[in-house]
């Protein structure tokens, strides 16, 4: 079995997916599975991924539509490698990624999950801002990380940005399908609450900001996100109590 299941859901995929592929491809470490989940795409997602000829790509097809959550879930479902990796359709990865993250995964087994800076580019690749939410690497004690967080902001950013283990993702169970803008963050708090985690102060993955992502569609819905929000805040406060 490989190391790592590099689950990556989408749903009409079809502008940027062939690059996140590659940027999967690309690794320096190449001990991977690659699980492309299909949620009932009407465009050429589906063809795209076929003509990859990889080995490790491993291609699922949802008979219907189950959402957002429900195909983010199917991941955690049809990763079954010692490390997770979520990765949005339309992110990109530097080619050391998995290198550096699966180093410190083995170097301290403490560690829940592991984080790094980013990019945030266009629909073009191009960099529009940079983040760095901490001075250095460091190692984190996840209570601490969760309460600061919760307070502030997701320092963990989008899906993308984080690798998990495997038994961790089982302790804490499927994103919060009440959830919606916010599910990711609280997901991560929850892993937080369980474990150490590690910030890698580089930049190993930009999140794309475009008219045709999901979030970008997500922003759209103002009044939604408002109450998402106002969910977000009594959940997590309960559970990080």
């Amino acid at each position: 079995m490989p190391k790592i299941s590099v689950c990556i859901p989408v749903y009409n995929g079809e502008a940027y997916l062939a690059q996140t592929i590659r940027s999967v491809l690309d690794q320096t470490y190449s001990d991977f599975e690659l699980v492309i989940i299909d949620n009932a795409s009407t465009d050429s997602t589906v063809s795209i991924v076929r003509s990859f000829d990889d080995s490790r790509i491993r291609l699922i097809q949802n008979e219907t539509n189950v959402g957002m959550v429900g195909n983010w879930n199917n991941c955690l479902r049809c990763g079954t490698c010692e490390y997770m990796q979520l990765l949005c359709a339309d992110d990109l990865l530097t080619p050391d990624n998995f290198q550096k993250k699966v180093e410190i995964l083995e170097d301290y087994p403490e560690v829940g999950m592991v984080f790094s800076g980013s990019h945030v580019v266009n629909e073009n690749n191009k960099v529009v801002m940079n983040r760095r939410p901490f001075r250095s690497s460091c190692l984190w004690d996840g209570k601490k990380l969760a309460r600061r967080s919760f307070r502030n902001h997701n320092y963990n950013a989008e899906p993308s940005n984080v690798m998990f283990r495997k038994a961790t993702s089982l302790k804490v169970g499927s994103f919060d399908p009440d959830l919606w803008f916010t599910l990711d963050w609280n997901y991560w708090l929850r892993m937080c609450a369980i474990s150490k985690v590690y910030y890698i102060n580089e930049y190993l993955y930009s999140f794309r900001i475009s008219t045709t992502s999901e979030t970008a569609q997500l922003l759209k819905t103002v009044g939604r996100i408002f109450d998402d929000d106002k969910l977000f805040v009594d959940k997590c406060y309960r559970e990080l109590d």
